[in-house]
């Protein structure tokens, strides 16, 4: 006769109560929900996943002919297109993870208050879903660096293409943990979902995406790193296509400890909230 296995669901304890091991138990549940959002996305659409390519294209032609063209803003010496490509391609991903994790409760409301599983795996799919697009994207931001590199505007990739996991890794650390702040105050305010659309914008032009990380003054380098940790990430993912970065230690290292600050936080807060997520939905 088989021996039957029974889990114990008990309640967390305290404020931090992070089992690593119990998310890798469901590892397979999360890969299902990545699965789920890359398909969900391109359902019944025309072009489908062509939107990944069409999207940053048409967005860096626009800012190429407005910002670069018409304002003359300043690219720090480099190609229009493939200086604003470059950086959307990485935005593109933070804007997405930080979407879909800020609406973890309301969209999953009718899975969790049904069957349990760790609710951090939700927020953790967003991260492998969107990593699609973002190769895809990377590919395509690849492509016009090796046009340019024919044409001799640019230098080519090197050694440099052995740090594109180290960036993807932070900014993937980063989207998650604004993304889990945002999401559990979702749960419990709804002005969060309305904010979070504007927040957005407002973060793409505060970031060195329209602009080189050099445009700002040297003394403030190092505060930006800590209130705006996408702001180095950006530049440094810069560095490794064109070899140039205004970006030291110091900005690395504040930028570093922000992430990890805010991510702890935002696990905390996203573990609390979780435990009464269903009664405020």
């Amino acid at each position: 006769m088989n021996a039957q296995q029974t889990t114990i669901i008990t309640p967390r304890r305290g404020w931090f109560d992070l089992d690593f091991w119990h998310l890798w138990r469901y590892r397979d549940l999360l890969l299902l929900f990545a699965m789920r959002d890359i398909k969900v996305r391109y359902k019944q659409t025309l072009l489908g996943p062509a939107w990944l390519i069409l999207q940053p294209l048409a967005l860096t032609a626009a800012l190429t002919t407005v910002i670069s063209g018409i304002a003359g803003i300043s690219t720090g010496g480099h190609p229009a297109p493939i200086f604003y490509l470059t950086a959307l391609v990485l935005w593109s991903y933070f804007s997405q993870v930080v979407s879909a994790a800020s609406q973890v409760f309301i969209a999953n409301g009718h899975l969790f208050s049904k069957i349990y599983f760790p609710r951090l795996v939700v927020p953790v799919s967003s991260l492998l879903s969107n990593s699609v697009a973002l190769a895809i994207q990377l590919g395509v931001a690849l492509a016009f660096l090796l046009w340019y590199q024919l044409t001799g505007k640019v230098d080519g990739l090197s050694w440099r293409l052995a740090f594109f996991p180290l960036v993807i890794i932070q900014v993937a650390a980063f989207s998650l943990a604004v993304g889990l702040c945002l999401g559990a105050s979702t749960a419990k305010y709804r002005d969060t979902a309305h904010m979070t659309p504007f927040l957005i914008q407002i973060w793409l032009f505060v970031t060195p995406i329209i602009f080189p990380f050099s445009a700002i003054p040297e003394q403030y380098r190092t505060l930006t790193g800590f209130l705006n940790p996408l702001a180095v990430i950006i530049d440094e993912w810069r560095w490794c296509f064109f070899g140039t970065s205004a970006v030291g230690a110091p900005q690395i290292a504040a930028a570093l400890v922000t992430t990890s600050v805010v991510l702890f936080i935002g696990v905390v807060i996203f573990q609390r909230v979780e435990r009464t997520a269903m009664d405020m939905l």
